[in-house]
């Protein structure tokens, strides 16, 4: 819960406190703020449990979103989706977890545009923002990054099949398993915190 000053922003932005107020509205409105009269403008503290609970809206939207693309994905757009599961199992190797999520973002986004549903590659974004706040959880468990870069070969082969069940079940699977993950670390602080 840092405290957000509009005054210092605008002054280290040389700008009027109008576009930081509607800056900070906007940010409120996503969550990443609260407005707390005579306080001021606070950081949203974030939980694991928000997390996980971004993350099961993620696997309903994004199963969808792949398997409504199941048809239409080109040959171009999967031998793009192979090129960067590679690529993903490359960094993971290296140990490069901060290039393996932009290598993922893009495998993801590689079939979410195919949706061509701006509204959902919208919510889908800034679900993406949450999720980011908590990266260091990530790079503290290399293990989920390799079981997402051997799940991405299940669905590149599913959408080869153009079997949208299996599309939709995959990526649901991956991204509850990602959430589970995170409970499981979860619980494992609790108990930490406990002893």
């Amino acid at each position: 819960g840092e405290k957000i000053s509009e005054a210092k922003l605008a002054e280290e932005l040389h700008i009027s406190r109008t576009p930081i107020r509607e800056a900070i509205r906007m940010l409120e409105s996503e969550g990443f703020v609260s407005i707390i009269p005579r306080r001021g403008t606070i950081v949203s503290e974030f939980s694991l449990e928000d997390l996980y609970e971004y993350f099961q809206i993620k696997a309903c939207l994004e199963a969808f979103a792949a398997a409504s693309v199941v048809d239409i994905l080109s040959e171009r757009d999967l031998a793009k989706l192979k090129r960067l599961n590679e690529e993903e199992m490359s960094a993971v190797k290296a140990g490069d977890f901060s290039h393996y999520l932009r290598i993922h973002d893009d495998f993801h986004q590689t079939f979410l545009v195919r949706t061509g549903n701006r509204k959902l590659a919208l919510v889908l974004q800034q679900l993406g923002f949450h999720i980011r706040r908590l990266e260091k959880i990530f790079n503290d468990h290399p293990e989920i990054f390799i079981a997402c870069s051997e799940t991405h070969g299940d669905l590149i082969a599913a959408f080869e099949s153009r079997d949208s069940q299996r599309v939709r079940d995959i990526v649901e699977r991956n991204i509850l398993h990602i959430a589970e993950n995170i409970r499981q670390y979860e619980d494992g602080i609790a108990g930490n915190d406990a002893t």
